[in-house]
C-alpha cells in the first residue's frame, strides 16, 4: 500500500465522506420500516400488530445483513493484500447463498404466521392485522435481504451514494403506495394490505435497481458454478459471517421474547396497546439515535479491512479510537435531545395519554444511558469482526444478551416479578449494553485482534 493511499484511509476527511451516504441510507431505511407504523397511527391495533409482525421479518433481515457486512469484510481484506481472484469470488458465493437461504426462511415465514404471532400473545385485538401484514410484508423478506446484499457490494466498492439513492426511491414508492393503498383497503376494513403491498412492492423494485447497479458499475459474474465450485470461499464467508449472525440471530430472538414480556405488560393493563405502541415509538427513536453510529462503523470497517490486509495495524487502532470518540458523542446528543421533547415527539404519534407520556419520558431517560454503552458496543464488535476476532464478541454478547437483557426485562419489566413496566425492559437492556462496553475496551486494548488476518486464511 502506498503512502498516499494509507494516509486518505486514516483521514477523518474519508471516514465523513464514506459515513454520510451510510448514513442517509440507513436513516431512510427506518423511514421504509417504521413508514407503516407511522402512517397507520390513527389505527392502534394496526400498529400493534405491525410492531409483532415485524419482530420475526427483522429478526431473519437483520440475521442476513451480517452475511453482508461479512462480504465487505473479505472484499475489502482482500483488496488490501491485492489477491483480486479471491475477491471476485466473494460475490457469487454471498449473492447465492444469501438467495437460497432467504428464500427458504420467507417460505416458512408466510407459512407459519399464525403460529408464531399467537405464541407471541399478540393482543386479540391486533392478531388478525398482525397475521395480514406477516404473510404479505414477509412474502418480501427475500427481496429485502438481496438488495441488502447488492448494497454491501456497492459499499465495499466505495458506491455508498448509489446505494442511498436507491433507497431514496424505495422510500418514494413506500410512502406513496401507503397514501394511495390504505386507502383503497381502507374502503373493505383492511387498511393494512395497503401498507403491506406497499412495504413489499418498495423492496422488490430496490432490490432491481440495486442489481442492474451492480451490474453496470462492478460486473463481476454471479456465477452459481463458482458458488458450487469454490467451496473453500463459502466456507470463509459462512466462518466470518456465521458467528456474528448466530449473534444478531441471537439478540434479534431476544428482542422476540422480550417483546412477549411487552405484551404481558400490555395484557396485564387491561389490553391497553397504548404501552406496545410506546415501546414500538421509543424503539424507533432508539433506532435513530445509534444510526450514525451504525453508519461510522460500517464506513470503519471497510477503511480498516484494507489496512488490515495490508498488515498496518497501528493504523486501524487510530481509525478505530476515532470512531469511538465521534459514535459516543453523537448517539449522546441525539438521546438527550430525545429525551428533552419527549412529550412533544410522542404526541406526533398520537400518544397525548398523559399516564402513557410519562411512561415514554422514564424510558427515554433510560434510553441516554443505553446508546453510551452502544455506542462502544457497536463500534468495537464492528471492529472485532473485521479483524477475524468473532468468536469473542459472539459469545460474550449471547451470553449477555440471555442472561443481563432477557432475564433482567423478566426482573424488572415482567408483572409478576418486579413490575416496573416497560422502564424495567430498558433498564435492563442498558444494563446489558453498558456491561459489555466494558468488556469490549478491555479486549479491544489487550491487542489480540492482531493475530488474525483473513486474507492470509485459507
Amino acid at each position: 500500500m502506498d503512502e498516499a493511499r494509507r494516509l486518505k484511509l486514516v483521514s477523518t476527511k474519508n471516514m465523513l465522506i464514506l459515513t454520510i451516504p451510510i448514513f442517509i441510507e440507513l436513516l431512510l431505511q427506518i423511514v421504509v420500516g417504521y413508514s407503516d407504523q407511522i402512517m397507520m397511527s390513527s389505527y392502534p391495533d394496526a400498529v400493534n400488530g405491525i410492531t409483532n409482525a415485524n419482530v420475526v421479518i427483522n429478526t431473519i433481515i437483520n440475521a442476513f445483513a451480517i452475511f453482508s457486512s461479512a462480504a465487505i469484510i473479505l472484499i475489502s481484506q482482500y483488496r488490501g493484500a491485492k489477491d483480486y481472484d479471491r475477491m471476485r469470488r466473494v460475490y457469487s458465493a454471498t449473492f447465492w447463498f444469501n438467495l437460497v437461504t432467504s428464500l427458504s426462511l420467507t417460505i416458512l415465514v408466510v407459512t407459519c404466521s399464525r403460529f408464531y404471532l399467537r405464541w407471541l400473545q399478540t393482543p386479540e385485538s391486533a392478531l388478525n392485522d398482525a397475521i395480514l401484514y406477516s404473510m404479505i410484508a414477509g412474502g418480501s423478506l427475500v427481496f429485502q435481504i438481496m438488495a441488502t446484499t447488492m448494497s454491501s457490494f456497492l459499499k465495499a466498492n466505495n458506491l455508498m451514494k448509489e446505494s442511498m439513492i436507491t433507497n431514496v426511491i424505495m422510500n418514494i414508492i413506500n410512502i406513496v403506495g401507503n397514501i394511495v393503498l390504505i386507502r383503497v383497503f381502507a374502503e373493505i376494513g383492511e387498511p393494512i394490505i395497503g401498507v403491506a403491498i406497499s412495504s413489499s412492492a418498495s423492496r422488490l423494485i430496490g432490490f432491481i435497481i440495486l442489481l442492474i447497479i451492480y451490474i453496470k458499475k462492478i460486473g463481476v459474474k454471479l456465477s452459481f458454478r463458482d458458488f458450487l465450485r469454490f467451496k473453500s470461499t463459502v466456507k470463509m464467508l459462512i466462518r466470518v459471517g456465521a458467528p456474528s449472525g448466530g449473534e444478531s440471530l441471537s439478540y434479534q430472538a431476544s428482542q422476540i421474547i422480550i417483546q412477549l414480556v411487552v405484551n404481558s405488560i400490555v395484557i396485564y393493563n387491561a389490553s391497553n396497546v397504548g404501552i406496545g405502541n410506546v415501546k414500538t415509538y421509543a424503539s424507533m427513536f432508539a433506532m435513530v439515535t445509534y444510526l450514525f453510529t451504525n453508519a461510522v462503523a460500517q464506513a470503519m470497517q471497510v477503511v480498516i479491512g484494507e489496512l488490515l490486509g495490508a498488515g498496518k495495524t497501528s493504523d486501524v487502532d487510530r481509525v478505530v479510537k476515532k470512531t469511538i470518540v465521534i459514535s459516543v458523542i453523537t448517539s449522546e446528543i441525539i438521546a438527550l435531545t430525545f429525551f428533552l421533547t419527549s412529550d412533544y415527539i410522542f404526541r406526533i404519534f398520537q400518544v397525548t395519554d398523559p399516564e402513557l407520556l410519562k411512561i415514554a419520558k422514564a424510558v427515554m431517560g433510560v434510553e441516554i444511558a443505553l446508546e453510551l454503552g452502544r455506542a462502544f458496543n457497536v463500534v468495537y464488535v464492528r471492529a472485532l469482526q473485521t479483524s477475524g476476532d468473532v468468536l469473542f464478541p459472539t459469545i460474550l454478547s449471547i451470553i449477555f444478551c440471555w442472561i443481563v437483557a432477557v432475564g433482567g426485562s423478566f426482573l424488572f419489566g415482567y408483572p409478576k416479578a418486579l413490575n416496573l413496566g416497560l422502564m424495567g425492559v430498558w433498564i435492563a437492556m442498558a444494563i446489558d449494553e453498558c456491561m459489555r462496553a466494558v468488556i469490549f475496551v478491555f479486549r479491544w486494548r489487550g491487542g489480540k485482534w492482531k493475530k488474525f488476518n483473513l486474507a492470509q486464511q485459507q
